[in-house]
């Protein structure tokens, strides 16, 4: 059996693609899950809605050690708890406004959807780091979709503590699937990969700028005109229209490539590649959404908040 959670990987068995839409559906309605709380809070009382994330928690706590149970695990997989338990205490402790703490079960769930999705194809170790990466990724694209969203606001703290719960559910998981031998083959194949290396750094490197001016922008009663540099649109849109391209040009070369059908006909090195392409891929994809976003708010002018 490989590295992935024996039990896990057939107890649903849903096609890659399925898992990758179910990700990005969920990542489109997060903002809206406001709407569930408010609710609540208005029927049930604030002091009740402020408890079912508390609540949440010690369920998925729970149920993580009844798998270990079921799984029969060894018991010292219980210590991935005790980072767990300390990132919820920070934030807790961090983040006073309760509505916001139901992040954590959303990022856990989130990040276990991402590793189920990767886990059909990926080989060798790793996983969890772009898990994490993909994960955290997808949480800045959160606070993006909530700067332009009616009724929800961009912020720093959510950043931290969507990024702390993706670690949350990094350590279930590491907790739970099946270990084995150090495996980092692939990496080879990633070093050759210097160009969309380079342009998923210059990728990051748009969005990290562009993120610290939306909060200029949000400073400005959400207005971008006069506060977003035109340079860093344009920036955005070149990354945004050569994004599918690189994608396609990755695909060509190494079907094209004469000289690495070696590589595609051994067993190992394709599974390798299969490694790197979720590398690349799922971090271009997440990057192009990103500036699409971006694009969109400063090019339509919709109020960022």
């Amino acid at each position: 059996m490989s590295t992935k959670l024996k039990n896990f990987k057939y107890l649903f068995k849903i096609p890659s693609l399925v898992l990758w839409l179910l990700i990005a559906i969920l990542t489109f309605l997060l903002p809206d899950v406001i709407i569930i709380y408010r609710y609540i809070e208005a029927n049930f009382g604030g002091s009740f809605a402020g408890k079912i994330p508390f609540f949440l928690v010690i369920v998925s706590g729970t149920g993580y050690i009844a798998c270990l149970l079921l799984m029969k695990k060894s018991l010292k997989n219980l210590f991935y708890l005790l980072p767990c338990v300390v990132i919820v205490w920070f934030i807790f402790t961090f983040q006073e406004n309760p509505n916001k703490h139901i992040h954590i079960p959303e990022y856990v769930l989130l990040a276990w959807l991402v590793y189920a999705a990767l886990s059909r194809d990926y080989r060798g170790s790793g996983i969890l780091i772009l898990v994490f990466v993909c994960t955290s990724m997808l949480g800045l694209v959160d606070e993006l979709e909530q700067g332009i969203h009616p009724g929800r606001f961009y912020g720093l703290s959510d950043m931290l503590v969507n990024t702390s719960s993706a670690l949350i559910g990094v350590f279930t998981i590491l907790g739970l699937r099946r270990h084995s031998a150090s495996d980092w083959n692939w990496i080879v194949q990633l070093r050759t990969c210097k160009e969309y290396l380079g342009f998923i750094f210059l990728g990051l490197t748009c969005v990290g700028v562009s993120m610290v001016y939306l909060f200029q922008v949000q400073a400005n009663e959400g207005i971008s005109a006069n506060v977003f540099p035109e340079w860093l649109l344009v920036w955005n849109i070149f990354l945004l229209i050569n994004a599918p391209l690189i994608m396609y040009m990755y695909r060509s070369v190494w079907q094209n490539n004469q000289g690495e059908k070696s590589i595609l006909q051994d067993p190992i090195s394709r599974q390798n590649l299969l490694s790197v392409r979720l590398w690349l891929y799922s971090m271009i994809i997440i990057l192009f959404y990103m500036h699409l976003l971006i694009a969109y708010t400063i090019i339509t002018g919709t109020i960022f908040k």
